[in-house]
């Protein structure tokens, strides 16, 4: 999946979620959520350094929508 694929299911999750159906507000519960992944990945250094450039994208993606 790529990080603007990610980015827009993120997004859509939360906009369904939420009574107030807003995308701004669906946008920065989605970003809260990336923020809290990237910091919790564990695993060896290269494949952490890939999880969290990923991630990374992903936020890009988000503050574009």
């Amino acid at each position: 999946m790529t990080p603007e694929d990610k980015a827009t299911e993120l997004m859509l999750m939360y906009y369904d979620l939420i009574p107030m159906n807003t995308v701004s507000f669906a946008k920065q519960c989605a970003l809260i959520a990336v923020e809290f992944s990237r910091e919790f990945i564990t695993g060896d250094l290269n494949e952490s350094f890939d999880k969290t450039m990923y991630l990374f994208e992903v936020k890009q993606e988000l503050e574009k929508l």
